[in-house]
């Protein structure tokens, strides 16, 4: 059981990143970081003869996340939504239906996949934007839809004292220790 984080804040060590190493801990997993990668804005050229996709990272990173079983979105909430880096990133498999559509499907749709959101205004209120926008995009690809984790936190560390948050981590990690269990006795 493989499982790519993809972390779409600007700064590392804060509170999504703390999240997701807490819950990924003692997992083969890839950490990737979103900032650490040029990742340009797609271009809308569905309508034209034109596939001038810019040479960027953005390859290298959807073959990493590609790669793995389960799929962990950690975001800071912004604006009730996924921050720019993340959405930016996800924008960008506009250019993988182009490309090969019936196979990036089939191999998004394999996959399971959870989300990690932290805000410090109401989160588990105002981040129930961000949960559906996830839903809708793995609803599309066919992505199983495994659940969320919205905490509240801003300055780092702060997540570490959100009990709700903490619990549902545990939770999950239960679920995937059982699945590893699962495939390792078959």
């Amino acid at each position: 059981m493989g499982i790519a984080v993809i972390y779409g804040s600007s700064r590392r060590n804060g509170n999504s990143e703390q999240l997701a190493k807490r819950l990924t801990e003692g997992f083969e997993t890839d950490h990737i970081y979103l900032a650490d990668y040029q990742i340009e804005p797609i271009k809308d050229y569905r309508h034209t003869d034109k596939e001038p996709y810019p040479e960027d990272d953005y390859r290298a990173v959807i073959d990493r996340v590609l790669a793995k079983d389960k799929l962990v979105f950690a975001t800071p909430i912004y604006w009730y939504g996924a921050s720019g880096l993340t959405k930016t990133f996800i924008d960008r498999w506009s250019q993988s239906l182009r490309e090969d559509r019936d196979g990036f499907l089939a191999k998004l749709g394999g996959k399971s996949a959870w989300v990690i959101g932290i805000g410090d205004d109401e989160p588990h209120l105002k981040g129930i934007p961000l949960v559906q926008q996830f839903q809708y995009i793995f609803d599309f690809t066919g992505t199983k839809y495994e659940g969320y984790i919205l905490g509240r936190a801003n300055r780092p560390g702060d997540i570490l004292e959100d009990e709700d948050a903490l619990a549902a981590v545990e939770q999950i990690r239960k679920k995937w220790h059982a699945e590893h269990r699962l495939t390792a006795e078959h």
